[in-house]
């Protein structure tokens, strides 16, 4: 069979399921090479894409009788009269007798063809992701020893840290401290230290008193001082310095990975509600509940005195402010409006909740609980360029590249229900930059179909788009902002595997009612792609596979010693089923007794 042509083996795959064509490598090298043609997959990718079941239906309903012989088997010809040895002039006659490839076929390629210039897609991964079973794989749980009981410690943040091939979790604790899981490697099969907490620094070394301002006592008072506000965009990872920025109420940290200790501290007039990614050279960008800042690390915290300059308890004092303006603060400057500092701008809105540098230009967005997203450019900082309206509240923004232009996509809440919208970036310059421009009048909102509940955290996967709501529902939707691809629950799964559209996982023991992801991280490997979950207690790799890549939730309450660590969440979900049981049978009995 190895002397077959490739095309001819080709036409018989497209014939086949994509189990039986997995099943079609096994044969030897050469059915291997030839069954992962990057073209076989990408067709089988739209044949089972539900943008072609529809198109489908619509030709169904519509078209005339299908012909006695199907087109595809009259393809096989000349890959036939090869094969038997024909000459080439015989093989052309029966080419060019073929039936063209229908054009709707073709249409449907180019309007379905998620793929954008430039850039290579692995069909291959692309169909296992848009079909395969899913799974979640909680990382280790870490741990508080206090008075001789163990305790669960939640988790206040994510980040993604790639060391060569190492893709390492960084995320605050509740204790102050900084933890870090290895989640597995590139060209590297899965070993034991996949999931596991690699290192973890001192408790107390985040803290709302900023480095040395209290001591580590107790849990209960680290608590206190490490609060949780509500913040996602808390954590930002620098790849080329090894530095991690962790955002505590009003305080920036930045923690050398290698040490796991605050190498600067910087603190800002009001509670930071997001933080940019940090990409060196480029300064990040800290938006308070007041304000938006640029911070660049080369200055030494802005050009402060002192990495770690701590503010009076009056903190619109700060030195002599009349014999030295340079020692006035934020605070001080955004009530008397002195612009002299420009490394920030006042906002007339409060709370945004998410940045993005749009690389490789200046360009900053800003999106939060206002109706528009504001656009900034680092050249011409403070000043503000142009606004998109949305009308929506939006919690996350991302860039998707397509050719020609970039692409605003932004997740967020309308009239109570979710909205996901894509806004065309045309490349312009600063000077065309306006809020009349065409930015603003070529966008898609779905505002009917993406969730009847606020969309909480969006972010490009493969081709696709995939973004997370308050019912605990992931879905991935094609790069029109509306074609559904597949949708996923964090607190249930389906028996069956079969219906990738309902959820596509199989039956977890480990349930947790009522989680939601509060964002959403895709890593990427060499051969494979994975999404890590942040709960807002908790962190997980959802894999494309039947079975979780590491488990360590069957050995909780070993770890703990006994029934005594579960925690209050536990404890309520057994006694939410207990009160659902009891008001199904109090409806089951109701009227069964003798009436009057």
């Amino acid at each position: 069979m190895d002397k077959l042509p490739a095309e001819l083996i080709l036409h018989i795959a497209l014939f086949l399921d994509a189990q039986d064509v997995v099943l079609l490598r096994l044969i030897s090298k050469y059915f291997l090479k030839i069954t992962r043609d990057n073209g076989l997959w990408k067709e089988l990718c739209l044949n089972d894409s539900h943008f072609e079941a529809a198109r489908r239906r619509r030709e169904f309903i519509a078209a005339s009788p299908t012909p006695v012989q199907e087109p595809r088997a009259l393809e096989l010809q000349p890959g036939i009269a090869r094969a038997a040895g024909c000459s080439a002039d015989v093989e052309t006659t029966i080419r060019n007798a073929l039936p063209k490839k229908p054009r709707a076929t073709v249409r449907a390629m180019a309007n379905w063809d998620p793929a954008y210039l430039g850039k290579k897609v692995d069909w291959y991964n692309e169909y296992i992701a848009r079909h395969a079973p899913l799974s979640v794989s909680w990382l280790q749980q870490p741990f508080n020893d206090s008075n001789g009981a163990r305790e669960k410690l939640e988790s206040r943040g994510l980040g993604l840290f790639e060391d060569g091939r190492e893709h390492m979790v960084v995320a605050p604790l509740e204790d102050g401290s900084v933890c870090l899981w290895n989640v597995g490697a590139d060209d590297k099969a899965p070993d034991d230290r996949d999931g596991r907490i690699m290192t973890r620094s001192r408790p107390g070394l985040l803290s709302v008193n900023g480095p040395g301002g209290s001591t580590w006592q107790s849990l209960t008072k680290s608590r206190a001082k490490m609060t949780s506000t509500g913040v996602v965009e808390c954590v930002s990872i620098d790849k080329i310095r090894n530095k991690a920025y962790f955002a505590v109420q009003s305080g920036l940290n930045e923690v050398d990975l290698s040490t796991l200790q605050i190498s600067a501290y910087d603190r800002y007039p009001s509670s930071i509600s997001a933080l940019s990614e940090a990409t060196h050279p480029i300064p990040l960008t800290v938006g308070t509940t007041l304000s938006l800042h640029i911070h660049d690390p080369r200055l030494g915290n802005n050009g402060r005195a002192s990495s770690y300059t701590y503010f009076s308890e009056r903190v619109d004092f700060k030195g002599n402010i009349a014999s030295n303006p340079s020692l006035q603060n934020d605070f001080h400057r955004i009530n008397s409006g002195d612009n002299s500092q420009i490394d920030y701008t006042t906002l007339f809105a409060p709370a945004p909740l998410s940045i993005l540098h749009l690389n490789p230009s200046s360009t900053i967005y800003v999106a939060g609980r206002f109706p528009s997203i504001l656009t900034y450019d680092r050249r011409f900082f403070p000043k503000l360029i142009s606004t998109i309206h949305s009308g929506a509240r939006l919690c996350s923004i991302t860039s998707l590249p397509t050719p020609n232009h970039q692409t605003l996509a932004a997740a967020g809440e309308y009239n109570g229900k979710g909205s996901l919208e894509l806004y065309p970036i045309a490349p312009t310059s600063i000077s065309d930059s306006s809020p009349n421009n065409s930015t603003n009048t070529q966008l898609t909102r779905n505002r009917t179909s993406a969730s009847s509940s606020k969309l909480l955290s969006l972010a490009p996967h493969g081709t696709r788009l995939v973004f997370s709501d308050g019912d605990g529902q992931l879905k991935w939707v094609e790069r029109d902002g509306s074609t559904l691809v597949r949708r996923w629950n964090i607190n249930t799964y389906s028996t069956s595997p079969d219906d990738p559209i309902t959820t596509g996982g199989m039956f977890n023991n480990d349930l947790n009612e009522g989680d939601v992801v509060r964002k959403l991280l895709p890593v990427s490997f060499k051969e494979r792609s994975e999404v890590l979950l942040w709960t807002g207690e908790k962190i997980g790799v959802l894999g494309f596979r039947k079975d979780p890549r590491f488990s360590f939730g069957k050995n909780v309450e070993e770890e703990m010693g006994s029934m005594d660590g579960v925690d209050e969440r536990d404890y309520g979900r057994m006694m939410r089923t207990a009160l659902e049981r009891q008001a199904d049978e109090v409806r089951f009995v109701r009227g069964l007794g003798l009436r009057d």
